[in-house]
């Protein structure tokens, strides 16, 4: 995984990196909870013919959606690629990934917004 700390350029607003990077860190753990529960979804109507939760998947795109644009909300404001957006994103396809991803990108953004404070 590339660092952040390669590919980003100077914090110059440490308030609207650090809304962002709480905008992220929060959408991506609700997208990583909402992935356990469209394969809740997926086992029950194709596994055992059961429509309980049938209507999770829009539900769920809409979260997913809400995670794609903090992350390209959070991505331009620190300077990341575009191939490093679409990489933190197709990743957060893959359960459990999405919760890594938050974790990794907290901490190597952090430092900055504290850097960029003082």
């Amino acid at each position: 995984m590339v660092s952040v700390t390669q590919t980003t350029r100077p914090v110059t607003d440490p308030a609207k990196v650090a809304s962002a990077l709480s905008l992220f860190k929060i959408t991506a753990i609700i997208a990583g909870v909402a992935m356990f529960v469209l394969i809740t979804e997926m086992v029950l109507k194709y596994g055992f013919d059961n429509d309980v939760l049938s209507w999770w998947s829009p539900v769920h795109g809409v979260i997913f959606m809400a995670f794609v644009f903090a992350t390209v909300n959070l991505g331009f404001k620190i300077g990341w690629s575009l191939p490093k957006m679409i990489g933190i994103v197709i990743a957060a396809c893959i359960p459990l990934v999405a919760f890594v991803i938050e974790r990794r990108t907290a901490a190597e953004v952090e430092p900055l917004i504290n850097a960029a404070r003082q």
